[in-house]
């Protein structure tokens, strides 16, 4: 266990969301966890909750986000955050990627994400993970969409 690692060696997850893989970095600690993203082009996650809150910073590219009932264009260099357990997802409507940061916390660490790493001096000692629960609703949230401006969608 270590407090570093080279982002480097760190190998990627690829994580399928529905008809999208996601490529995936997940570091974690005790209370938060930092993954790095990158979502192909025509990404369209489906709605969703989860009991963490998630901060995100957009690296590249950019995504319209859903929280609840708001939505927003963000682009690169822009943040925004996801209170734990609101309905949120995410469409990029161009066929180019977008790469987001995002911070959680608790630690939002999950058997799709084996390569993560726990940093932990060595006197640390490394409690277990807590399952996090996380849910799909109703694709009726998706109703939300049609507010987009015209011409949004490829």
């Amino acid at each position: 266990m270590a407090l570093f690692v080279h982002g480097d060696e760190m190998k990627t997850d690829a994580v399928k969301i529905e008809d999208s893989i996601l490529s995936t970095k997940v570091v974690y600690g005790k209370e938060s966890s930092l993954m790095l993203a990158t979502r192909p082009g025509g990404y369209h996650s489906r709605p969703h909750i989860h009991d963490t809150e998630q901060m995100n910073y957009v690296v590249d590219g950019e995504i319209w986000v859903f929280v609840d009932d708001e939505f927003f264009l963000v682009k690169a260099g822009d943040f925004y955050r996801v209170p734990a357990m609101a309905v949120h997802w995410g469409w990029i409507t161009s066929d180019k990627p977008c790469t987001i940061l995002e911070v959680f916390s608790p630690v939002y660490v999950s058997e799709r994400r084996p390569h993560a790493v726990a940093l932990f001096g060595e006197d640390e000692a490394r409690p277990p993970i807590q399952p996090i629960r996380q849910y799909h609703v109703s694709d009726e949230y998706k109703k939300i969409e049609e507010k987009l401006p015209p011409g949004t969608v490829r």
